[in-house]
């Protein structure tokens, strides 16, 4: 698992954060489908319906990014709408997806909500820990979180999206 990591940073072209690094190392994603190709729906447990990916899938949909920026000549667009220097770690199936902000500087490691049809903003946590603590707390004690509420159907956690302004995210 550590050279899948060391594969896909190489794809990148970026370091992984060190919490991603070991999140992938006893997680490497949620399979959205089996081998059988039976749809799994409760990989999509992150806020807002979205799927942890493996480390392959991953560079793959991080690099598919810069790529789509490139062919469509929107690289005026670089860090507003995609940035090679964020990591898209969550996706959901409509294309929207969570990012952590590689770029070397004071917001490094913040992790945003990733918007196909818009742009990012990273304040969604100031690294991934403080993410999945936020989650944690969310689910734990049935909060909101962000503008997602959590609750268990069938056994399954989903995200229920509660009533939002800009103001709120």
């Amino acid at each position: 698992m550590p050279s899948e990591l060391d594969a896909c940073e190489r794809d990148l072209k970026v370091a992984l954060p060190a919490e991603l690094r070991r999140l992938l190392l006893v997680s490497n994603g949620a399979a959205g489908w089996d081998a059988e190709d039976t749809y799994h729906r409760e990989a999509w447990f992150l806020p807002g319906g979205h799927r942890l990916l493996s480390a392959a899938e991953l560079a793959e949909a991080s690099q598919l990014l810069v790529d789509t920026m490139s062919d469509l000549g929107i690289t005026s667009l670089m860090g507003d709408w995609w940035h090679p220097q964020w990591v898209l770690f969550g996706k959901h199936a409509a294309g929207d997806g969570m990012a952590i902000d590689q770029r070397p500087g004071p917001g490094q490691g913040a992790v945003g909500e990733f918007e196909n049809e818009g742009s990012i903003k990273f304040t969604v946590g100031a690294s991934l820990g403080e993410y999945v603590a936020k989650v944690a707390d969310s689910i734990e004690n049935g909060t909101v979180f962000l503008y997602y509420r959590p609750f268990v159907e069938d056994g399954r956690l989903d995200w229920d999206v509660t009533d939002a302004t800009d103001e709120d995210y």
